[in-house]
């Protein structure tokens, strides 16, 4: 049974650090990658981005919509694809392992998700290796550029516990 998270405004607040749109610059994104491990993102906009700076994500979570419409083009982007089911709002199972499955597997890899990634980021910050960088859109805002620590790990889990102990 997926979580639903739909409701949860604290979700909406930016989980790391948020780049502004304005400032979102190749040098100013590489920078802040510095002496980071594994880098992966959320969103089709956000990956896009990262591939025209010549930043290849370890793993790319897509869904091939942006704020919920069908884009007109595909991110040129050559990766292994591995496919999930996610209904909008949730944070499936499936999706889930599918996430464990990338991580084991060599990159760069594309998930591509039918039905929405957006709550996909959360189990990432708790799956990803410390030392790692998790990148997602906020949407209208800039990209949150997340830090795997294991303090952010801890976050992520505890807000997953509450959310799976308020949607019983």
């Amino acid at each position: 049974m997926p979580i639903d998270i739909t409701d949860k405004y604290i979700l909406k607040r930016p989980f790391g650090t948020l780049v502004p749109e304005q400032d979102i610059t190749k040098q100013k994104i590489l920078s802040m990658l510095e002496g980071v491990k594994r880098i992966f993102t959320v969103g089709d906009a956000t990956t896009e981005r990262l591939v025209s700076f010549g930043i290849t994500p370890d793993i790319a979570v897509v869904d091939g919509l942006e704020r919920r419409s069908r884009r007109d083009h595909s991110i040129d982007y050559h990766a292994k694809e591995m496919l999930c089911t996610n209904p909008a709002g949730t944070i499936s199972k499936e999706a889930v392992n599918v996430l464990q499955v990338a991580l084991k597997t060599p990159p760069p890899i594309t998930v591509k998700v039918k039905g929405e990634e957006d709550m996909l980021a959360l189990p990432l910050f708790t799956l990803a290796p410390k030392g790692s960088a998790v990148l997602y859109g906020q949407p209208l805002e800039g990209i949150v550029l997340v830090y795997i620590t294991e303090e952010k790990q801890n976050q992520a889990k505890d807000l997953m516990e509450k959310i799976s102990s308020d949607s019983k």
